[in-house]
């Protein structure tokens, strides 16, 4: 028949060995933006198949951090998200990372999205911002300013998740490489 499947697993927050309790929406994309086909259709594990809403596989309901859908072979991008309550804090960034996967004819091909926490999602975007500045887009004083502002009024209560401080020196290292004070090997 030709129809590929795809299993998208979500992690746990800021775990990437383990799988997400909860439940949320997926969407999946392809080239030309979020994915249309008619015929398409998913499930998740206490369902029969169900159509793809108008064809288009756009916040599609995930239950216990996994989904399966019947796709048109080619290359996808996922990503899944939601709001949720967190541990005496409200996670407003539970948007997984991005996984791409390539699904092929008649064969399932898996991908696991990495939830990240807050922290991590904040470092990302320090970091981003560090560099804007470097390269004059963005006033120093201005990034100084709004990192002392999200650190001592927005992140103080919020607990680390374990890694979040591991991976905030490697954002560091990315960029300091970021500004050329290390030589990367060709």
């Amino acid at each position: 028949m030709g129809v590929g499947r795809l299993n998208v697993w979500i992690s746990e927050v800021a775990d990437a060995c383990g799988t997400w309790r909860g439940s949320g929406r997926l969407t999946i994309f392809d080239c030309n933006g979020i994915l249309q086909w008619p015929c398409g259709q998913w499930r998740t594990e206490r369902m029969d198949w169900q159509p793809v809403p108008h064809g288009v596989y756009r916040n599609l309901p995930f239950r216990c951090g996994h989904l399966e859908a019947k796709l048109p072979p080619g290359c996808y991008w996922v990503i899944a998200g939601s709001v949720t309550p967190g541990h005496g804090y409200i996670h407003l960034n539970y948007t997984t990372h991005v996984g791409i996967v390539q699904v092929r004819c008649d064969e399932t091909a898996c991908v696991k999205l990495y939830n990240p926490s807050v922290r991590l999602c904040w470092n990302w975007f320090r970091v981003g911002m560090r560099a804007l500045a470097d390269q004059g887009h963005f006033d120093p004083a201005v990034v100084e300013r709004v990192e002392a502002t999200v650190e001592k009024e927005l992140l103080a209560e919020v607990p680390p998740a374990p890694g979040d401080e591991i991976l905030a020196e490697v954002y560091e290292d990315f960029l300091e490489t970021a500004r050329g004070g290390e030589n990367i090997p060709e």
